[in-house]
């Protein structure tokens, strides 16, 4: 029996999904995290369940020949990059592993998985990040959140995003400090700054800075953009964003454009794109735009297909398509970011793109007669709705791509269709979330010919 502040000697026989070590002591699961396959340690028991137990790295004596002394100061509190002990082939090596035993496992998907596609430099690439502020003995903090918890860590800097990033942290850090400008307190409902959002874009030089504050008005703001603007000439979008309420959804429903406009250009794969401080767009662009190129090549295009792009955000793959298609037809529940992509196809003089704002169960099915050839599906986190993929299977639509950010659900969803008469062909993992252990998955699927 594993019994909890218990002492025990272990070897580390396999990894789960969020990148923690197995071992196992008489035959029970324990999960340790920053562990890899392969080590053997001694290792403290922390909390133990029904069925399995977790417990803390204590001192390894056998070391794994991949692993690495994490570069970021904040890598034991921070949580967020749960693979920077790993080298970097061993990460990619690891998400097809994960990749290939999700499909077989929660599927029952045998299917070729190729190796992951990873970055020539997996750092500094995060093109967008969300930086929460708070007050710790009298002064402002600003940084990332400890792990499992609303504390935040002072940031030095984070590997993941760009430096230009962090140093404008620190920079309107000091400029609140200067300004006598308080942050929130999350306990007493206090304050003024929430957070600061900071998007960069890939090709062009942009820079937008939006600032979320608890009250309506943010106190000195022509002397904060100023001292902003000054400082870094690539911003050219500055957004006050009012959040009064007790959430911890980062936007509240009110913007004002206080400096430029309410932009950032970027370009994928040729076809430019304007984003908003609201718009969903990928945070690894470099990627983003081999993804794209590998989701093309899976829909085999001849510039004769009708193609749907389900869950289209701001337009990002189907404007990508269009130059290889007739007609491509977009829907997404968001209406603003419909209203983006609309415009951006505008921008590009894309003129065979429609879009239209709805659920995407509902609208695709205005869309029977268009004899529908591709359909590329992105989804969130959760995957398909159901009903969706019913009226997928209706259709006979007979190429689908399936661009997944969540092998568990696309392993659901790949499941159904494969008892609809569908067949995955192939599965390719994207790197888009190097040092964390995020996976990325484009599937080509067909129909299955009759007979």
């Amino acid at each position: 029996m594993v019994e909890k502040n218990e002492y025990y000697a272990v070897e580390f026989i396999d990894m789960t999904h969020d990148g923690m070590g197995v071992c196992k002591i008489d035959g029970f699961p324990v999960f340790v995290a920053n562990a890899l396959k392969g080590e053997t340690a001694e290792i403290k028991i922390v909390k133990v369940n029904s069925s399995f137990a977790f417990g803390r790295l204590i001192e390894i004596k056998d070391k794994s020949p991949y692993r690495k002394e994490p570069i970021c100061d904040h890598f034991s509190e921070c949580g967020g990059c749960n693979l920077m002990h790993m080298d970097y082939q061993m990460q990619l090596n690891f998400k097809k592993y994960r990749t290939k035993q999700t499909l077989r496992k929660l599927g029952k998907i045998e299917t070729s998985v190729k190796d992951a596609v990873g970055m020539l430099n997996p750092y500094y690439y995060r093109n967008k990040a969300v930086i929460p502020f708070g007050e710790e003995n009298g002064k402002m903090i600003a940084g990332l959140y400890r792990k499992r918890s609303h504390d935040i860590i002072d940031m030095k800097r984070c590997y993941i995003m760009p430096k230009v990033t962090s140093d404008i942290v620190k920079f309107m850090k000091n400029v609140f400090e200067e300004l006598n400008i308080p942050a929130y307190n999350e306990t007493i409902g206090v304050g003024v700054i929430r957070h600061l959002i900071i998007r960069n874009s890939h090709k062009f030089d942009d820079i937008s800075v939006t600032i979320v504050t608890l009250t309506p008005k943010l106190p000195k703001k022509e002397i904060i953009v100023k001292k902003l603007t000054s400082r870094y000439n690539r911003v050219v979008s500055v957004v006050h964003n009012f959040n009064p309420d007790n959430t911890n959804v980062i936007l509240g429903k009110k913007s004002k454009v206080l400096f430029g406009e309410d932009f950032i250009r970027d370009e994928i794969n040729g076809v430019q794109f304007k984003i908003s401080h609201r718009s969903f767009y990928q945070v690894n662009p470099a990627q983003t735009e081999e993804m794209y190129k590998k989701a093309l090549e899976y829909a085999d295009l001849t510039n004769n297909e009708v193609i749907i792009d389900a869950y289209c955000g701001i337009g990002t793959i189907g404007l990508s398509a269009a130059k290889y298609a007739r007609v491509v037809l977009g829907v997404d529940v968001v209406k603003s970011a419909i209203a983006d992509a609309a415009e951006n196809a505008a921008f590009n003089n894309i003129k065979n793109a429609k879009f239209v704002a709805g659920k995407a169960e509902d609208v695709i099915q205005q869309w029977r007669n268009y004899d529908v050839d591709v359909l590329f599906v992105d989804p969130p986190r959760k995957g398909c709705d159901r009903s969706f993929l019913e009226t997928v299977v209706a259709m006979d639509i007979p190429k689908i791509v399936y661009i997944s950010c969540n092998v568990s659900t696309l392993a659901r969803d790949l499941n159904f269709l494969q008892s609809q008469g569908y067949e995955v062909l192939e599965a390719t993992p994207f790197d888009m979330f190097p040092q964390t252990s995020h996976i990325e998955v484009v599937t080509k699927i067909r129909k299955k010919k009759q007979g």
